[in-house]
């Protein structure tokens, strides 16, 4: 294409879909609509849909498939910290997803096959335009404000039911096309899914979290733990893939599993946040475009049919759990029916396994397309976008103030509260007492941060344990652990965020230097307001 190699070319289409995207959904997000369908829009307009400017390139697929992987994680990670795995887990919520996804799959695909004739065009049907997606719902719900409620983490469980029953249902599909169905290959398919996801949750939760914390503690830069994050979301849903576990819902249980350890570290956060929204997702959504043939009127009627079918069937479900599971059952029909994630990487993948044509696909990614404009819009009534709250006039000011300022210099406000780790643990006790502060931390002979003491569990140890008993008895957890040049502007993102009890402030050699107290840095605000006022 073009007369340029195909490495060349898959450069200038990324930089070419990236702008797209983006601008794309800048202009969604000022008229107030769903921002990634902009992104969907375009690649349709500038791929084989329409102009035929740009193609599908393998280059370009892999950041496609890679960018449902991040967004998910991200949504894991980022997003619903007041979720328990263990309710995702609770088989009551189970069973209520299971029924969620059963009901207008069962439906959509029944009346998809009176329309197209297909028995597993109509299979694939039902299971895309009936399941929902978490990526997209992350996104409604934080927009919403919803997603520090409960009646928005009630709406969340639900969705991730349902799509994993989506994704297991469409595993036995794919891995049962063209071959002979009998119980010895549904067995087969059924163990290594369990094994695999258990296998993959586990690992995460007793091995990744633990490689983790050493090296936070023996690295000198967030790019090092952000890197191995990456590669194990990498690992561990090739493993998943391998055994016919969407690495994307993989992604997804690794988020969930690290959420207290990102949380607990802004910065990482920060820059996970910044690499998913700001560069995967929007290649995910404008390459789905790409994948289709010529538009026609006729595809476009098919398409706006099956858009319909699920417009009228998908939300009955979430209306009668909404009654089950007492919240708003507006919220709960349109939080649990809306797509654009995990659903359209399973078109994808139907197409790459030749489940379904170029043609269908293109038919029910329309109607994909237009189920995640639209229902966003429906919940939006009931559930309106939330105006992001800036004063910029006030932050402007406490930059200004802020950006010479480092963290050595707030953490001599007041006094270091660290003890030893040889010291006894009564002293840890009156240094949080006498300073007012929510912990202690805990330092080696050389002068390394080994953690914190919090003041909480030292109240629990009693009298004599506190006089008999050494600092290294207690139960000493990872400190967050800053530089000493970090900017004084990424220590309020840190206290804003993560709500720590104390920082440590290290130098270059990871050696401590003083501990940071979020009092110290509101003093160093309240100065700045006071002077602006005067």
């Amino acid at each position: 294409m073009y007369n340029i190699p195909d490495v060349l070319l898959a450069l200038l289409f990324l930089g070419v879909l990236l702008l797209l995207a983006k601008l794309g959904e800048e202009l969604m997000a000022k008229l107030k609509l769903v921002p990634y369908v902009a992104a969907i829009f375009l690649g349709i307009i500038v791929g084989p849909g329409v102009l035929g400017l740009i193609k599908i390139l393998p280059d370009i697929s892999l950041f496609v498939s890679l960018g449902i992987n991040f967004l998910l994680f991200a949504g894991g990670a980022l997003e619903f910290q007041n979720i328990k795995t263990r309710d995702l887990l609770n088989y009551k919520n189970i069973i209520i997803g299971v029924i969620e996804f059963i009901v207008p799959f069962s439906l959509i695909a029944y009346a998809a096959y009176y329309i197209f004739h297909s028995f597993i065009l109509s299979i694939v049907i039902g299971i895309v335009a009936g399941m929902s997606s978490a990526g997209p719902l992350v996104r409604l719900l934080s927009d919403t404000g919803l997603n520090k409620t409960e009646e928005g983490n009630k709406i969340f469980q639900q969705v991730i039911i349902i799509e994993i029953s989506a994704v297991i249902l469409f595993t036995f599909v794919s891995d049962l096309y063209g071959k002979a169905i009998n119980f010895i290959s549904v067995s087969r398919i059924a163990v290594e899914l369990v094994i695999s996801l258990s296998l993959i949750i586990l690992f995460s939760k007793y091995v990744l979290i633990k490689l983790l914390n050493k090296i936070d503690y023996n690295s000198k830069a967030h790019e090092t733990l952000i890197a191995v994050i990456i590669a194990f979301v990498f690992i561990l849903g090739f493993v998943g893939q391998l055994y016919g576990f969407n690495s994307a819902i993989v992604a997804l249980f690794i988020g969930i599993t690290l959420r207290d350890f990102v949380k607990a570290r802004p910065i990482v956060a920060e820059k996970i946040s910044t690499v998913t929204y700001g560069f995967f997702e929007p290649l995910f959504f404008v390459g789905l475009g790409l994948y289709f043939v010529r538009v026609t009127v006729p595809l476009l009627l098919l398409g706006f049919a099956v858009f319909v079918i699920g417009l009228i069937l998908k939300p009955m479900a979430g209306a009668i759990v909404s009654k089950i599971i007492k919240i708003d059952t507006w919220k709960n029909m349109f939080g649990t029916s809306v797509n654009g994630g995990v659903d359209a990487a399973l078109l994808v993948l139907a197409l790459s396994f030749s489940i379904v044509g170029g043609y269908d696909y293109s038919i029910v990614m329309i109607a994909i397309t237009l189920l995640s404009l639209v229902i966003p819009l429906l919940f939006n009534l009931k559930a309106p976008v939330i105006p992001a709250k800036k004063s910029k006039y006030l932050w402007e000011i406490i930059n200004t103030e802020f950006k010479n300022l480092r963290a050595c210099d707030i953490s001599k406000t007041l006094q270091t509260v660290s003890v030893n780790v040889d010291n006894p643990i009564s002293l840890a006790f009156k240094m949080c007492t006498d300073l007012n502060a929510r912990a202690v931390i805990v330092t080696n002979s050389s002068n390394r941060v080994l953690g914190e003491l919090l003041l909480s569990d030292l109240v629990t140890l009693g009298e004599n344990k506190l006089r008999t008993l050494r600092v290294s008895d207690g139960n000493i957890i990872p400190a967050i652990k800053v530089k000493c040049d970090s900017p004084a502007t990424d220590l309020i993102k840190i206290f804003r965020e993560g709500d720590p009890p104390i920082v440590a402030v290290v130098d270059s050699n990871r050696k401590f230097i003083g501990t940071l107290l979020e009092r110290e840095i509101l003093k160093h605000i309240s100065d700045v307001l006071d002077t602006e006022k005067s």
